[in-house]
């Protein structure tokens, strides 16, 4: 028998640039709420579970579908390395003390709304069908990029001497949009980081990779909800 896919979505109840940011409401629903849908609606998924240290979000994931997991003290203020591999590596386990089996492990952000859940479902089969061991999402991205050094700034991924038109750059990059992220059980267990082994990605626009960090992504993402075809 499969082990089941088990959706974790990381929702503290503090934050700094939006206070209140998973609760933050766009399109009717909060932020959190939005996440907890598309992994429902995922048909690879077979848990969905909320873990939060805070009652009004649990009360919302509720109320949304989902089960809750109230977050050990350790994680509540930790902004350290590896602060959600090692909080997914504690659900785990505190799972599977229970004698509740995991499989696989989808990562969902309650920050990333406009992902859809066909992107999601294409992550799990990736993993689950044995193809990688780690799928994370991820957008092109062409930017320029620089470094400030000192007082000067220098270019990172280009050199100026060498610029072409765009469309023939020798380069592509593609940027982690912090969207999905599907792992096996396995590979958060014994190393503790989400990406490793085999990694594979599922590409996703621009208009679907913004992450709310800061008041005008928030704004953005409201403006994209409301044009949105549904």
């Amino acid at each position: 028998m499969t082990k089941p896919t088990v959706a974790i979505i990381p929702a503290r109840g503090g934050s700094t640039g939006i206070p209140r940011k998973n609760l933050a409401v766009v399109a009717g629903r909060p932020l959190v709420a939005h996440a907890i849908e598309q992994a429902l609606a995922a048909r690879n998924i077979d848990r969905v579970i909320v873990n939060s240290e805070d009652e009004e979000i649990r009360s919302v994931a509720v109320e949304s579908g989902a089960e809750v997991m109230d977050r050990p003290e350790e994680f509540t203020h930790d902004n350290s390395v590896q602060e959600v591999d090692r909080l997914l590596h504690w659900c785990v386990l505190e799972l599977e003390g229970r004698s509740e089996k995991v499989g696989h492990i989808v990562l969902l952000y309650p920050t990333a709304p406009l992902r859809r859940v066909e992107t999601i479902e294409e992550a799990v089969s990736m993993v689950r069908d044995g193809d990688y061991e780690s799928v994370l999402s991820l957008v092109e991205d062409s930017t320029y990029l620089w470094r400030r050094e000192g007082d000067e700034v220098r270019p990172t991924n280009y050199d100026p001497r060498t610029r072409g038109p765009r469309q023939q750059e020798q380069w592509n990059q593609w940027a982690e949009n912090k969207a999905v992220y599907v792992m096996t059980r396995d590979l958060i267990v014994t190393t503790g980081c989400r990406i490793g082994g085999r990694v594979g990605c599922v590409t996703m626009s621009k208009l679907e990779s913004v992450d709310v960090d800061a008041p005008e992504d928030l704004e953005l993402v409201r403006i994209l909800m409301e044009r949105r075809p549904r």
